[in-house]
């Protein structure tokens, strides 16, 4: 028998999930939930939706993480790293959703800086989206991707496109990368389809509504520019209704 809770979570309901992300999905502000299903797990968004919909949470993420393998080897929090835990092969096979919010660790590493206070060591070069090897952010993208369409062909995988990148290329890389796949994305740096959210790099929003924005979603402004809680349960509404929809 439905109960009022499943009937809500609908298709989402007793989902696994695999949630590839870095510290804008981690979360830095140590707050956590203080009862199950998740209790001590960051107030976060796959957190957040997962306690309202039944579903259960494969974390690959993690602070500083990247989509790209740096060609020298000398980085190890990426998602194309065969040496790393969240290496996208170890992507369980059941996953019933599988979504990437990856790019802004790999803009810090294009010139050596680590924006967020993350390590930036090895360049990561943005590439082109004809690239097939892991050391650009492109060719990173190619392998992935590639990869799930052919060994994951019926999990629901869905590219949450990146806020928060050094510049607006990685933004648009991510959109042509998922129109080549014809994979669905939710592009957070705000569209017709979604609100903005902090530290957008889109270019048709005015530079007013970007500071209004950063000044109520940031953790501590301007000296830490992460999302905070409310943010994360802020976007969470329109991450589900993505997950609903892909």
């Amino acid at each position: 028998m439905k109960t009022a809770e499943t009937a809500y979570a609908g298709i989402l309901y007793g989902k696994k999930w695999t949630v590839c992300g870095d510290s804008f999905t981690a979360g830095v502000t140590g707050h956590v939930f203080e009862d199950e299903p998740f209790k001590g797990m960051n107030k976060v968004y796959p957190y957040f939706i997962a306690r309202r919909c039944g579903m259960e949470i494969v974390p690959f993420f993690q602070g500083g993480r990247t989509l790209a393998f740096p060609e020298d080897g000398t980085f190890h929090n990426s998602l194309t790293d065969p040496e790393s835990e969240c290496y996208y092969k170890n992507i369980p096979a059941d996953s019933d959703y599988i979504t990437i919010y990856l790019g802004i660790n790999d803009s810090h590493h294009e010139h050596g800086k680590g924006g967020d206070g993350e390590d930036p060591t090895g360049i990561i070069p943005l590439g082109t989206i004809t690239d097939n090897t892991t050391a650009t952010y492109y060719g990173a993208w190619n392998e992935v991707l590639t990869w799930l369409v052919t060994n994951r062909p019926f999990a629901h995988v869905g590219i949450i496109v990146s806020n928060g990148c050094d510049r607006e290329a990685y933004r648009t890389a991510q959109i042509e990368i998922a129109e080549k796949y014809g994979i669905p994305y939710i592009d957070l740096n705000g569209d017709r389809y979604t609100p903005v959210m902090i530290r957008s790099m889109n270019p048709n929003i005015s530079e007013e509504v970007k500071q209004a924005v950063k000044l109520k979603q940031a953790v501590d402004y301007p000296v830490n520019t992460h999302p905070n809680d409310a943010a994360h349960e802020y976007e969470s509404a329109f991450i589900e209704d993505f997950l609903r929809h892909i």
